[in-house]
């Protein structure tokens, strides 16, 4: 195994400090061949020195899906534990969950199993300079949750742009996060480095347009558009992906190739809040080393997400993150953010 490097090691204990790692506590390491050597080493011995009784638990690469690499791999939803019920059934014991998979468990089934029991599960996947970058601040986390107050409150978000997004999206019964990049709460999950509202809308009156516009961003293409691209949502599905360049033309295919009718609907809708997050990190990493928190974080973001949905009770594992550029959101008439700057005052980042 590698030694770990001090100031990493620094840097991981600040993240499970965080995290409310205490003595005594059980942490579990989940990695698979691809993970990083590096945050296996640094995890160990972070946690380790917060007097917590980690551990490493291994999961081989299903070779029935690797036929299906092509559509499976970016940011579909992990597979990971499928086919595993006994080690499912372990982590729902443990205290902390270290997930250093390659594409993590956010979407799968098994992760909501598992935190039902308590557990906590932080994903770590960027860059460590990214890592630093974007480590959670108490003033960061107390605007997401003013942020996530004002959604659960709302009735309707709206949200247009100068390209031609109209769109209109019923809050009745949502489900609204709001992700601070660390998971101090028994049951929580976190993906280090993230800070954005995400709301699971339940109703199936999510309707309009979305007019993706060149720099906006396509997650799991890893990819920034380059000519527009009009999605036409009708009852909380994708009905429509018109445009004449090849941006239209991947996810249009991407989405056939599923076959799947869940893949279209609605996932979640919110907006960034991270100031320090970069919306030209993509430019920056390759996806083989970022999983992308960068550009579905940065402040003032549209972020538009298709597939699953536990709000209406969907999944899938086809799962589009598509944040979006100079943007105004509306909470009921109200607007949080104005052509892509967050303009509500008790959500604006301090200077």
């Amino acid at each position: 195994m590698l030694q770990p490097n001090p100031a990493l090691t620094s840097l991981f204990a600040q993240e499970f400090a965080w995290c409310q790692v205490q003595s005594g506590q059980t942490a579990a390491i989940l990695t698979e061949p691809d993970s990083s050597a590096q945050y296996l080493a640094t995890s160990l011995t972070s946690l380790s020195a917060c007097g917590a009784r980690p551990f490493q638990l291994m999961l081989p690469i299903d070779p029935t899906q690797q036929n299906d690499t092509a559509v499976n791999r970016g940011n579909a939803c992990s597979t990971l534990l499928q086919g595993f019920p006994e080690v499912v059934e372990m982590l729902k014991q443990v205290d902390f969950i270290v997930d250093l998979s390659v594409e993590g468990l956010i979407h799968s089934e098994e992760r909501g199993e598992i935190l039902k029991h308590g557990p906590r599960m932080l994903y770590i996947r960027e860059p460590a300079d990214a890592l630093a970058r974007l480590l959670p601040t108490a003033e960061r986390a107390q605007r997401i949750d003013c942020a996530v107050e004002l959604a659960k409150v709302a009735k309707t978000m709206t949200v247009t742009s100068p390209a031609g997004t109209d769109l209109r999206v019923d809050l009745a019964d949502s489900l609204v996060t709001g992700s601070r990049g660390f998971c101090a709460e028994p049951g929580s999950w976190a993906n280090w480095g993230q800070g954005l509202i995400a709301v699971f809308p339940a109703s199936p009156d999510v309707n309009g347009l979305a007019v993706l516009a060149p720099g906006d961003i396509v997650f799991p293409f890893y990819k920034y558009v380059e000519s527009p691209v009009h999605l036409y949502f009708t009852d909380g599905f994708v009905t429509g992906v018109e445009g004449d360049g090849v941006d239209a033309a991947l996810i249009r295919d991407y989405l056939d190739r599923w076959e799947d009718r869940e893949a279209r609907g609605i996932s979640h809708v919110g907006w960034g809040m991270h100031e320090k997050a970069l919306w030209h990190a993509l430019s920056l990493y390759s996806k083989d080393e970022a999983i992308g928190v960068d550009g579905r974080a940065f402040a003032g973001n549209f972020l538009l997400s298709t597939g699953p949905n536990p709000a209406a009770g969907r999944h899938t594992l086809c799962h589009f993150d598509i944040p979006m550029r100079n943007c105004s959101v509306f909470l009921d008439g109200q607007p949080v953010v104005e052509n892509g700057a967050i303009v509500e005052p008790t959500l604006k980042p301090n200077a």
